[in-house]
């Protein structure tokens, strides 16, 4: 099945909207990207697929599944701090994924070589908990580090894996795992 066939199916279709309203922070009354690409609102495929089972509590759900020059992808967006927010990054990512391979009828195998998951932070509410790594490695951290590690990453051609998703979940769940700063991830984007 191509990847847009997989998007044309009923329960996606559904729920196609942009990529800025699924970044909406209810909280903050903020987007973290202003994109119009197309994708499909995660969380009402999960709250659709849900009605007709009856569990408590309810799935988590990652925001958004998109095309993007071709390829699948869950994007998560996080406005908050990632020390509190990192246990239910991860535990969307399974329950996503779950659902996901039982609307396509697929496994785990097709995951992990047709689908890429991306994290979308706020640098600034996570800056401690970056500190607070990047010190258990024994790193000193400093703006200019920062600047470093951001520049010697896109030099590389290598995106910063600070929170252990990368090694965690890709090459068994997806494809290839991807972490932006917001800012970065818009200019990622930007590029496609």
């Amino acid at each position: 099945m191509k990847n847009k066939d997989i998007l044309g199916l009923p329960i996606f279709c559904n729920h196609e909207t942009t990529l800025k309203n699924t970044s909406y922070n209810d909280a903050a009354h903020r987007y973290m990207t202003e994109s119009l690409l197309p994708v499909v609102d995660f969380d009402d495929v999960k709250t659709e697929y849900v009605r007709m089972y009856s569990c408590s509590p309810t799935p988590q759900s990652n925001d958004a599944l998109a095309i993007i020059d071709g390829e699948l992808y869950f994007i998560e967006f996080k406005d908050g701090n990632m020390r509190s927010e990192i246990h239910g990054v991860k535990r969307k990512i399974f329950e996503s994924l779950l659902l996901f391979c039982d609307i396509i009828n697929a496994t785990i195998s097709f995951t992990r070589e047709r689908v890429n998951y991306i994290l979308v932070y706020n640098k600034q509410k996570s800056e401690a908990y970056i500190k607070h790594l990047l010190e258990r490695e024994e790193v000193q951290e400093t703006p200019s580090l920062d600047s470093l590690m951001d520049d010697l990453g896109k030099l590389a051609h290598h995106n910063i894996d600070y929170f252990g998703l990368r090694q965690q979940f890709q090459n068994i769940y997806f494809k290839e795992v991807y972490t932006y700063k917001k800012e970065d991830f818009n200019e990622w984007l930007g590029q496609k």
